[in-house]
């Protein structure tokens, strides 16, 4: 269902470690290299304009540091929006079964509970998520099948059937929408190449810059490399699954309690 991204596999401490290295590593290679031409050539001190060329890989840098994060802070909004709209359309179904026949009535019921009891699951233990959405389908086929018996009835009401099976069907949309938007709808990988590349040209042009000073400052390399790290591990923790940074599912648990009570 989902594509293997490299930053799912790692745990997050780990990509922390990783994304420092890069960075650290590709400033070390800028200074190592402006230390060797100054070797070579006597006069590096009398290049153009080194600095307006270091700014400008920062600027680039920081509007697709800003693109990137802008991608996963839209996904993180739109996952909360969809929770909400599920929520509301799986409590307005529990009230519209209320108004059909039995025994749908009751084994639908029952069915719902069990379709937030597992989505409660799925909050407190992310990483049960695809079992999840498999328990899902299989009770939305059984709440499909109770949905078809209610309509084959002779004797019904035609006006609330419908209302119940529109309720059904923008219930069974919100999950669609829900798992689209939480596994698949994830920054391309070509978002991350182009950004890990131009971090590391940045980052060369910076240790370049730095180094052609007498002494290497390298607090200011550390910081600037921590800060860029800082923000690239926020992106990441975003567009993962089972990232730190998760959705209040606050929401599915107050439905769970007024089911339950109801």
């Amino acid at each position: 269902m989902t594509d293997l991204y490299l930053f799912d596999i790692l745990p997050l401490w780990v990509s922390f470690l990783c994304i420092i290295a890069l960075v650290l590593l590709s400033a070390w290679c800028g200074v190592i290299f402006v230390r060797w031409r100054k070797k070579r050539y006597a006069n590096i001190d009398e290049e153009g304009p080194i600095n307006t060329v270091v700014g400008a890989n920062l600027a680039l840098l920081a509007f697709i540091l800003a693109f990137t994060f802008g991608l996963t802070t839209t996904r993180f909004d739109a996952k909360k929006l969809y929770l909400l709209e599920e929520v509301n359309a799986i409590e307005t179904t529990w009230l519209r079964a209320g108004l059909i026949n039995e025994p749908q009535r009751t084994e639908v019921k029952d069915l719902l509970k069990e379709y937030v009891k597992i989505r409660v699951l799925a909050a407190k233990q992310p990483e049960k998520t695809m079992d999840v959405i498999k328990e899902s389908t299989i009770i939305q086929k059984k709440i499909w099948s109770n949905v078809t018996d209610l309509i084959e009835e002779t004797s019904r009401n035609d006006q609330i059937n419908a209302l119940f099976v529109e309720s059904v069907n923008n219930m069974f949309d919100g999950q669609t929408k829900r798992i689209t938007v939480a596994l698949t709808y994830r920054i391309p990988g070509l978002i991350w190449a182009a950004l890990l590349v131009m971090i590391m040209i940045s980052m060369f042009a910076v240790g370049y810059l730095v180094g052609k000073m007498e002494r290497t400052n390298w607090y200011m390399i550390l910081a600037l490399s921590f800060a860029f790290t800082a923000v690239i591990l926020v992106i990441v923790d975003l567009d993962s699954t089972f990232g730190t940074i998760q959705i209040d599912h606050k929401p599915t648990f107050d439905l769970y309690q007024r089911l339950l009570n109801g």
